[in-house]
Order: structure tokens, then C-alpha cells, then sequence
């Protein structure tokens, strides 16, 4: 550095002066001397001062360049951590060394009811199970996960210690709504349930069928035959259950998509009622249809699967009388109405005739080798094309099955 020369050369001075003072000692030269080195002093004394100063300053203006810029990437870096939190679709909140809670975003207020901002955690007591998780978390300063259930609602939390070096402070938390997720599993037992019931019945008639005639070798012709028959009638029913199945677990998939095609829907009506013309002569029932054209872009295969389910089951729950099929245009929709003559559905009874293996008359529904997923699929159907179904019924009265597809023309 500049002032290094500056002392060196003072000081060389003081050494030249002091020789001189030994050797010589003329007063007045002396004195003129001194007054120098004091003069020369007090200007490298300022030089050394400026020049100190002057690199001060430079490093203040570094260091707070440097203050700025990190304040500067630290306030983008929350605000891009805010817009995350925002559009993250589950809910985050930071609750800091002293039980604060620093930050909360719109998912959490909205799973809990509550803006939970500048709040204590301790305040989340009216929320038994999300205060005991954070209260745990808080005080254990560890990582923790679990589900909690609040007013019907399931919900994964996790907890994450925050850390400034090796101080403890404070602890992140998010929370995801897996209430779907939740009445899937539910949803999924309870049909593995349903369909090991349901195979049972069949296969139990099978097993003991083939037993009784592998046991008894002088069987009657008429009994060998009735229960080979019988075998038979169970081991299509099963067929049709699992065919049945086969086509829920596809239609399940997230990414199943239905074959659509503009077509005129009419004739495909007419072909799948045709399908039944024999079922309608064994019962002895009449029959009428009145089905306008119409243009609509559908599946040929799964509607006319669905009309064949949906007549039926007219059939088979008509004993006596008729069935009526229509097919018309009504405010933008083109409309099926399937009505009977039969025996009619309870009106509690008529939201639950949608779901899997539910049946109205079980004796009826095994008789006639159905599966019990006939409307289900036909529900599942009807929805992938935008459209509705719905039924109208009185007990002892006949039924009313209307599906309403919109025309896109």
C-alpha cells in the first residue's frame, strides 16, 4: 500500500535528522529540521488516514452491495416460495422457534374453516387432532408424518425442523386433503367384499353339483341332467360377473376414454331392443317403441350395451303388462325413456339401484343370470358421454328409466 512508503520515507528522515543532530548539533539547522519531520509526519499521518478511509468506504459499499443483493434474492426467493404455496394445492404453514405461526396459505383456512396467520399454535386446540400433531412436532423438533380425520375429512401431515446452523427454528408443515384417497380404499374393500360374495354363491352351487354327482354313481338320468343344468346355469353366471368386472375395471382407469362416433343413434336402439325380442315372447309382454333419428356422437358398443341392460332388467321385473321404449329430441338432449309395467322400486330404494351388486328382488336378479352391475355399468356409460340417468318409480307400479345425452349438432 501507498502509505507503507510514506512511513518508510518519514522515518528514514527521523534516522537522516538524528545522525545530523549527533554529529553536527547546529541548533537552528536542528530546529528547521524537526519543524520538516513534524510538517512531513502530519501529512503522511492524513494521506494514511484518507487512504484508510477511503477503503473503508469501500468495503462498506461492498458489504452492503452484498446485503442487498442477498435481501434482494431472498425476497424473490419468498415470493416465489408464496406463489408455489399458493398453487401447490395443499396447504403449508411455518410455525417458528417461539410457537408462532408465521405463515399460512388459502388451503389451510380452507381445510380447517380457520385463518390460522400470526396465531400461537396453541390456539389450534379447537382442532384436537392438528394441534396435537404440531404441538408433538414442535416439541420433538423432528420429522413426523400421520393421517388425522376432521369433520369427515382425511388428511396427510408432514413435518419438517427448520435449522439456523445448529439452532432449532422452528418447523415446516404441510397438509394434504386424501379424503378421495381414503373413500377409494374404503370403496375398494368393500367391493373385493361384494365381489367375493357375490362368486361365492356360484361357485358354491358348482362345488356341491359336481360333489353329489362325482359321490353317488347310480344318480337318475333326470337328477344327472338337472344338475349338470345347473352347473351350467352357475358357471354362466360367473362368466357374466367377471365379464362384467372386466369391463368396471377398465371404465375405472383414469385414462380410459370412450371409441366416439357421429352415428345415427336410432337404428342402434332398435338392434339392441331386437336383441330381446325372444325374452319379450317367454314372458308373454307387449312391446312398443317410438324412436325418432338422430345424429350423435357415441359409442355403438357401450350404448347399445346400456340399452340392452336397462330393458332387461324391464323384463325380468315385469311379470305381466308392457314395456315402452322412446327416443326423442327435448331441449338440446336427445332423451331415452324405458318404461314398464313391473313390479316397481321403493323410493328409498331408487338412489341405491346404481351402485354395484345392488338388486331390488335378489331372487329375481340370480334367476335371470345377472351380475348386479348391469345399471352401474350403464350409470358409468352414460356419464363418460356427458349425459344423465335417472329413474321414476312407485312400488307395484312399474318403472321409468330416462337418459338424457346432449346433442352437439
Amino acid at each position: 500500500m501507498n502509505f507503507r512508503k510514506d512511513y518508510s520515507s518519514v522515518i528514514a528522515l527521523y534516522v537522516l535528522v538524528l545522525i545530523y543532530v549527533i554529529l553536527v548539533n547546529d541548533k537552528i539547522v536542528t530546529s528547521i529540521l524537526i519543524i520538516g519531520l513534524f510538517a512531513a509526519t502530519i501529512v503522511v499521518y492524513n494521506n494514511v488516514r484518507k487512504v484508510i478511509s477511503d477503503e473503508k468506504d469501500a468495503s462498506v459499499n461492498t458489504l452492503l452491495t452484498r446485503l442487498d443483493k442477498s435481501k434482494k434474492e431472498s425476497e424473490e426467493t419468498y415470493k416465489r416460495f408464496l406463489s408455489l404455496s399458493k398453487t401447490l394445492g395443499s396447504g403449508v404453514f411455518m410455525v417458528d422457534d417461539n410457537g408462532w405461526i408465521t405463515f399460512s396459505n388459502k388451503d389451510v383456512e380452507n381445510f380447517f374453516d380457520k385463518d390460522i396467520n400470526n396465531m400461537d399454535y396453541g390456539d389450534l386446540l379447537d382442532i384436537p387432532p392438528l394441534h396435537k400433531f404440531v404441538n408433538e412436532a414442535y416439541l420433538l423438533e423432528d420429522h413426523m408424518r400421520r393421517q388425522i380425520s376432521v369433520d369427515d375429512k382425511s388428511y396427510d401431515l408432514i413435518s419438517t425442523p427448520l435449522y439456523e446452523g445448529d439452532m432449532f427454528a422452528g418447523s415446516l408443515f404441510l397438509v394434504h386433503d386424501i379424503t378421495q384417497l381414503k373413500n377409494a380404499e374404503k370403496f375398494q374393500k368393500r367391493f373385493t367384499a361384494d365381489v367375493s360374495h357375490e362368486l361365492r354363491t356360484p361357485l358354491s352351487a358348482i362345488k356341491g353339483f359336481s360333489e353329489i354327482l362325482l359321490r353317488d354313481e347310480e344318480i337318475p338320468k333326470e337328477n344327472f341332467d338337472e344338475f349338470l343344468g345347473l352347473i351350467n346355469k352357475e358357471s354362466e353366471r360367473m362368466e357374466v360377473i367377471l365379464n362384467d368386472l372386466i369391463v368396471i375395471s377398465k371404465m375405472d382407469r383414469l385414462d380410459y376414454e370412450l371409441e366416439l362416433e357421429k352415428l345415427d343413434i336410432k337404428p342402434v336402439i332398435e338392434e339392441a331392443v331386437g336383441m330381446l325380442t325372444k325374452k319379450f315372447e317367454e314372458k308373454k309382454l307387449i312391446m312398443n317403441s317410438d324412436i325418432e333419428s338422430c345424429i350423435l356422437r357415441f359409442s355403438k358398443v357401450k350404448m347399445s350395451q346400456v340399452i340392452i341392460n336397462i330393458v332387461k332388467n324391464a323384463i325380468n321385473y315385469t311379470d305381466s303388462g308392457f314395456v315402452n321404449i322412446q327416443g326423442v329430441k327435448e331441449n338440446g338432449n336427445y332423451v331415452i325413456r324405458i318404461q314398464d309395467s313391473g313390479i316397481g322400486i321403493k323410493k328409498d330404494k331408487q338412489e341405491l339401484i346404481f351402485k354395484r351388486f345392488y338388486r331390488v328382488d335378489k331372487a329375481r336378479s340370480r334367476d335371470s343370470g345377472g351380475s348386479g352391475l348391469g345399471l352401474s355399468i350403464s350409470k358409468n356409460v352414460i356419464l363418460k358421454h356427458k349425459g344423465t340417468i335417472s329413474v321414476e318409480s312407485k312400488e307395484d307400479n312399474g318403472s321409468t328409466f330416462t337418459i338424457a345425452l346432449p346433442i352437439k349438432e
